[in-house]
């Protein structure tokens, strides 16, 4: 006979409480290639990192998605994102910028990662593009995170 497991947060007599505080938050950033250069335009090479959004003390995040112009004509370059401490807690390696597209929070227990101090998600060009990469194109982030009071 299967059994029912429960988090400690769904025993049976717990009562359902809400967050006090800001309750769910979002933060966006966007780096345009085409303006990030001294004179505007750049290449993006390996090791690169770009600061994309400020994430406050008490965050708690629950998700992020990564919109990514194609920004590597030659197909090798990978993006990971992450923070001070872990750069590519969040997504490891992704293609998203060699044809263009959206990519979510992929990095199993990464979820509800708590900050104890301000800190800033990055993306960190983890392998570079070839000398055909593109110096154009815009990057988003949204990251989305509960705050308590």
């Amino acid at each position: 006979m299967a059994t029912i497991y429960y988090s400690p947060d769904c025993r049976v007599g717990n009562n359902v409480v809400p967050r006090a505080g800001l309750g769910l938050c979002s933060v966006s950033g966007a780096f345009n290639i085409a303006t990030a250069g001294e004179g505007g335009g750049t290449t993006l090479v390996i090791n690169d990192v770009i600061q994309m959004v400020k994430v406050p003390i008490g965050a708690v995040v629950l998700d992020l998605i990564l919109d990514c112009a194609d920004i590597d004509a030659s197909t090798t370059i990978t993006l990971s994102v992450g923070d001070g401490d872990s750069t590519a807690r969040y997504i490891a390696a992704s293609t998203v910028g060699r044809a263009g597209g959206i990519v979510r929070l992929s990095v199993t227990g990464s979820t509800q990662t708590a900050y104890t101090v301000e800190d800033t998600i990055d993306i960190l060009v983890a392998a570079a593009a070839t000398s055909t990469a593109v110096t154009t194109g815009i990057i988003k982030l949204t990251v989305f995170y509960t705050m308590d009071a």
